[in-house]
This record gives structure tokens, C-alpha cells and sequence, in this order.
């Protein structure tokens, strides 16, 4: 979990930076100590710098830079343009090592000592560098990483000031006196979930400014009409925008940004604002306000107009190693941003996570709301009142807590989501509870299992679609009165040539295993309390990896001869490819079993029950064999069976793979998505 930031003020984190400056310039000199920079034949990216005096924080830059040549993410060259700087910082220069430097005998302003430096470059993109900057590991990478889209032409970094408050993350206009606003500059937690996502905004500073090198040159540089310096990086960006490519603000590109520390007078600054500020509004004021007054683009998540602006509710952050439902919403969620639609996600339970983690697996164009609850869903629908297309709801009593919300503040499902509203099933909880009494013992008629699910579809009257997991899923819907449930299940990509029979050896049960009562947990009780002797007689070397986040007291109840609990880790694919034969004997569960649908995906056969085949829809032999859990030793029986006969365990991996091609498109998944969400032009 993640705690909020602690930070500095303003002032004392410029004071540390600039303490910090002078330390390592006296660190250089009193060591004797060289900046030097590995040489690069082909560099990605030409990192432009101007310098003009402020020793200290040139040396700090240059010096941080060097260091983490090794983890930029990107290989690069660096051409520093010294704007004639003082005798004192020019000895620096005689330390540098592995770069060009440019020496001007006169100051010629900013934006033509960058086109001198540009002219210069060599790499595919250009990284114009301020000499105040910080650029945390991998930074550059980040910024290289958007360009993969041919129509963006500029990148920025989420810029942060010393001591941790937020200085920018993107900007836009707006048509006032300020024109220009850096979006959350000021906020105090720089990790904000609006700051935190990827988008198109209106410039990014000149301080961190990526483009494509081609561009830059056929956009003609900065214009020297904004000399010595501002508005000239805002100006490119606006040039590029409309040359029809993009502006990108990237979050993963993290930087320090000390800001003003290489400037003149305050005084001196605030008149070539006030006159580039109109120079620039002259040039492009009518290109920008012609529409009425531009949107701010940042926290309602209006930085995308004409994008399908969906809102996509559910427990929390969904990630693919958690289990539970969360894997299917992981892939709704990301295939909906490669879809082009502004996603976000209202995170209702859960904890909060440091960026790295949500961003895991999830694609950075989407925002995440921070686990909010009942309170939280009802500021947030107040607050960006008419701003989603879609309202997209995931779990039946997420849906009833929506709709109370919603009713409590004269709403309904509509007024939120404009133009569709999804209410997602995602797994039938009466039915699980149904299963759950039938292994009890406790009485459970055949009407009990319709009045169980009737509490659960009561209120999707006022969607547009119903969306379930499955085939089963949805006649049990059928029969609750839900006239045309829709199936969305998974998307996976066949691994190509998966590792045989030979090349493999034991048993993989895959997971989540975090909280006590869940159908994971209780599966791998009965399994080793009825089933694991037995398979372990049949083979006495028999090994099972166990994959998944799991809780401590869980982890110990596990460890046994014969069992590794690796928890969970990042890419499950070397276990997986190592494992002969998993294992999956859940005995209550709804929805769709991902952790079979991925290890049959990875060329793993395996030994499942009947209520996952169900779920599956797949006949025996189809990436799995089925054997009922009431039967204990013929279930240890069918793994070692499986895990010994290579000719039929090389026909169900085959069967398998098939069905998942056949059944599991991601072409097909998108085009089922499309039209749950958006709505056709003409009817």
C-alpha cells in the first residue's frame, strides 16, 4: 500500500537542490573528478542542452545525466550549446568527457542555441534539456516509447519540483489573461491519479521536450520570433499540432525540475512574457479559440473531446495476477484504451498502490481513480457530471451501489453515462453461493438457485446491455428475465511453438491466493488434505509450483515437501513453460476460470473439474481432462496419468491451443466491445 508522499515546500526543496549543486560542483573539482559520457555510434536520442552561467546546477545535471547513462532506457548522445557562460562555469566544460560542445561568444537566446545544437544531432529524436533537470531512471525510454504511434510528434515529462510537489503534467489554454496553465502544477502529491495517466495536451514544457528529429527540422526549429527565450517550446507545439501530429504527455517520464534557476532578474523575465505571451496569442489565438473556450485537459478527463469517454467501476486496480474477476476486467480495460477510448477507472475497494504497481499491466492511457467507495463514486459523478459517454459497472453489488448513489442524487444510469450504460455481471454470486450449500450440505432446491439470482439482476433494467462471462452465465440471466445478455469473456494470443512434452517436468496450480474463503484456498485445502498423498504415491517425485499473491499464513500452510510457493511474480511465463501438467480442482467458483484459460494459452495441459469445464464450455480433452473432485484418488490418479503419456498429453495441448485460437480472437473480442459501447450512427 501506498502512503502519501511526504514533501518539502517550495522553497526549501529548491534550497536542497541548489545545496546539493554546490556540493557536487566542489566534488568534482576538489576530487579531480571527470563527467564522462559512453560514446555512442548510433544514438536514439540527441539530448540538446543550453547552458549559460549557474555552475553549480550544470554540473548537477551533467553529472546525474552521466551516471544513469547505464538505466536512461534509451541510448543517447548529448550536444551542449554554452550561450557564453561566465570563465568560471567554462571550466566545467574542460571536464566533460564523450560530448559536443558548442561555445557561442555571445548569448544567442534559447531557442537558436537549441537549433545550433539540433543541427548537430544525430539520433532519430531530439531531447531538448534544460541545464536545471534531474531526469529520474528511465525517463528517456518513456519519452521514445510514444513515437511508436506515427502520429505523435512531441513528448513530455510529468516535471516535479525539489522536494516533491507537482509542477506540470501537461498543459493547456485557456482563453484568459494567463493563456498558458500547466495542468496540477502546485498539487502536493505528485503521484495524483489525474497526473498519473498518459493523453494528448495542448504543449509540454521546453524543459523535458522530446520530437522527432524529421519534424523538428521540417517545422523549421524554434522561431526566432520568441528570442532570447518563452513561448518558443509552446509555439513548436502548437506548429506540430497543426502539421496533424500529436503532443503527448507521458507520466512514466519522471524529471526534477528546479525551474527559473538559469534565468535573469524576475523583473526581466515578466516583460518577455508579457510580450512573447502576446506574440503568441497573435499567431494563434484564432486557431486555438475559435471552438469557444479550449478545455483545461486535466482532472475531469476532458483532455480527449472527441474520444469515447468511458467510466469503468469495480473492486479496485485490476491486474492479470490477482484472480477473482480481475484478470477478464484487465483485459476489458486495456483493450477499451487500444481502442482509442478515455477510460477511467473508479477503484472502489481496495488499496492504494505506488504507480509502478497499478501500472503494471495496465495501459498508462488509463486514469484510476484511488479506492473511493460510496463517497467517493458520489463526488466523483458530481463533480464530472455530463463528461462519460459510457457507464460501464462491473460486479452486482457495485451495480446496486451505483444505482443508490444515483438515485439518492436525482440521477440515473443515464445521466452518467450519455450515450451506453453496461452493467457487467461479471460472475453470479448466488450461483457460487448455491455451489458453495450443495458442498455443505445444506439444502439447495433448484428454485433456490433462481430466487439466489434474483437479487443480482433486479436492477439491470436500466442498462443497455448485460454482459456476462459466459454461455452459463447467460442462460442463468436468461432465465432471471434478462431478454439478451451479452458473452464477454477473455482475449489470449496462442503461444507459438510451446515447449513439448519432453522439455517439461511437474505440476503448476496458478492463482490468487490472498484472502482465506476465496474458491482458490479452498481448492488447494481439499487438494492436499484428499488428493496430493495419492499423487505423490503414484509419483514419488512429483513437484507443484504454486503461483499467485498470497497471504503469509496461507504461504505457510502450504510449504510441504514437494511444493514451492513462489507468490507472485511478473511474467508467470518460465514457470509455466517449465511445468508439464497444472492443476486446477476448484469445487465452487462463477465466471470464466482464467487461470485455466491461461495455462491451456501456454501450452499447459491440465486436470480440471467439472464446474470449470462447465465454465469453459470445452469437452474433455480440450486443453484439459475433467475429473470430479468428490473422486480424490482419480483425481491424483488423472494428473499423474497426464503427466506420464505423452502421446495423450500431446493431443489435449494441441485440442487446447486450438480452442483458444478458434474461441478467443482478439479481433472478434474488439469487435464485441465496440458494440457494447459505442453506439451506431444510424439505426
Amino acid at each position: 500500500m501506498m502512503a502519501a508522499p511526504d514533501i518539502l515546500d517550495a522553497p526549501s526543496g529548491r534550497k536542497a537542490a541548489l545545496v546539493e549543486a554546490a556540493l557536487i560542483w566542489n566534488a568534482l573539482f576538489l576530487n579531480d573528478v571527470r563527467i564522462a559520457f559512453r560514446p555512442e555510434a548510433e544514438p536514439a536520442v540527441s539530448v540538446v542542452m543550453v547552458a549559460r552561467g549557474a555552475r553549480h546546477l550544470l554540473a548537477w545535471t551533467l553529472t546525474k545525466l552521466a551516471a544513469q547513462q547505464a538505466f536512461a532506457g534509451a541510448t543517447f548522445e548529448l550536444i551542449l550549446v554554452d550561450n557564453a557562460s561566465d570563465p568560471e562555469t567554462a571550466t566545467l566544460f574542460d571536464r566533460i568527457d564523450g560530448a559536443r560542445i558548442l561555445r557561442n561568444a555571445e548569448n544567442a537566446g534559447f531557442g537558436p542555441a537549441c537549433n545550433q545544437g539540433a543541427a548537430e544531432a544525430r539520433g532519430r529524436h531530439i531531447l531538448f534539456l534544460n541545464p536545471d533537470v534531474d531526469l529520474m531512471p528511465g525517463a528517456l525510454g518513456a519519452l521514445v516509447a510514444p513515437f511508436a504511434e506515427a502520429d505523435v510528434g512531441i513528448a513530455g515529462a510529468r516535471l516535479v519540483f525539489p522536494g516533491g510537489i507537482l509542477q506540470e503534467a501537461g498543459a493547456g489554454f485557456q482563453d484568459d489573461p494567463q493563456l498558458t496553465h500547466p495542468h496540477g502544477r502546485g498539487g502536493l502529491d505528485p503521484f495524483a491519479p489525474e497526473a498519473s495517466y498518459a493523453r494528448d495536451v495542448g504543449y509540454v514544457s521546453g524543459a523535458v521536450l522530446m520530437i522527432e528529429a524529421g519534424l523538428f527540422r521540417d517545422l523549421g526549429g524554434f522561431d526566432d520570433l520568441f528570442a532570447p527565450a518563452y513561448f518558443e517550446d509552446t509555439d513548436l507545439c502548437l506548429r506540430c499540432q497543426q502539421a496533424g501530429r500529436r503532443v503527448v504527455y507521458q507520466p512514466r517520464a519522471l524529471a526534477i525540475h528546479v525551474e527559473n534557476a538559469t534565468s535573469v532578474r524576475r523583473a526581466d523575465v515578466e516583460v518577455l512574457l508579457d510580450r512573447n505571451r502576446a506574440r503568441f496569442r497573435e499567431r494563434h489565438g484564432a486557431w486555438l479559440f475559435a471552438q469557444g473556450p479550449a478545455r483545461t485537459g486535466f482532472a475531469p478527463r476532458d483532455d480527449a473531446p472527441f474520444a469515447l469517454r468511458v467510466l469503468y467501476v469495480d473492486d479496485r486496480a485490476p491486474h492479470q495476477d490477482l484472480g477473482a474477476g480481475l484478470p477478464r476486467a484487465n483485459t476489458i480495460l486495456n483493450a477499451m484504451a487500444e481502442l482509442g477510448y478515455a477510460v477511467t477507472l473508479c477503484s472502489v475497494y481496495g488499496e492504494r498502490e505506488e504507480p509502478a504497481a497499478t501500472y503494471r499491466d495496465l495501459s498508462s492511457r488509463i486514469e484510476v481513480v484511488e479506492p473511493c467507495g460510496r463517497e467517493g463514486f458520489r463526488r466523483l459523478v458530481t463533480e464530472r457530471a455530463g463528461f462519460y459517454d459510457v457507464l460501464w459497472v462491473s460486479r452486482p453489488p457495485h451495480i446496486r451501489m451505483v444505482c443508490e448513489v444515483l438515485r439518492d442524487l436525482g440521477l440515473s444510469p443515464r445521466d452518467v453515462g450519455r450515450s451506453r450504460v453496461v452493467f457487467d455481471s461479471e460472475s453470479l454470486w448466488g450461483l457460487r453461493d448455491f455451489v458453495v450449500d450443495a458442498l455443505t450440505g445444506r439444502p439447495a432446491p433448484g428454485p433456490a438457485l433462481a430466487r439466489a439470482t434474483a437479487p443480482e439482476v433486479e436492477l439491470v433494467a436500466g442498462a443497455d446491455h448485460v454482459v456476462c462471462v459466459s454461455q452459463a452465465d447467460a442462460r442463468l440471466l436468461r432465465r432471471a428475465g434478462v431478454a439478451d445478455p451479452v458473452v464477454l469473456g477473455h482475449v489470449q494470443a496462442v503461444q507459438a511453438d510451446p515447449p513439448g512434452f519432453r522439455s517439461r517436468r511437474g505440476f503448476v496450480f496458478i492463482g490468487s491466493l490472498a484472502r482465506e474463503g476465496e474458491p482458490n484456498i479452498d481448492s488447494l485445502d481439499w487438494f492436499f488434505e484428499e488428493a496430493w498423498e495419492a499423487l505423490r504415491a503414484a509419483l514419488p517425485d512429483a513437484h507443484l509450483t504454486v503461483i499467485g499473491t498470497v497471504a503469509p499464513s496461507i504461504a505457510e500452510r502450504l510449504a510441504r515437501p514437494g511444493v514451492s510457493v513462489l507468490g507472485r511474480v511478473d511474467d508467470v511465463g518460465p514457470a509455466l513453460d517449465g511445468a508439464r501438467v497444472a492443476l486446477a480442482p476448484t469445487r465452487f467458483a462463477a465466471g470464466i476460470p482464467h487461470k485455466v484459460l491461461e495455462t491451456v494459452t501456454r501450452g499447459v495441459p491440465g486436470v480440471v473439474t467439472p464446474i470449470l469445464a462447465g465454465q469453459m464450455g470445452w469437452p474433455d480433452g480440450t486443453g484439459y481432462r475433467i475429473h470430479d473432485w468428490r473422486d480424490p484418488h482419480g483425481f491424483a490418479q488423472a494428473l499423474a496419468g497426464l503427466h506420464a503419456d505423452e502421446a495423450a498429453w500431446t493431443r489435449v495441448q494441441r485440442a487446447g491451443l486450438a480452442a483458444v485460437a478458434r474461441e478467443c480472437d482478439a479481433d472478434a473480442y474488439r469487435a464485441v466491445l465496440r458494440g457494447l459501447c459505442e453506439a451506431p450512427m444510424f439505426s
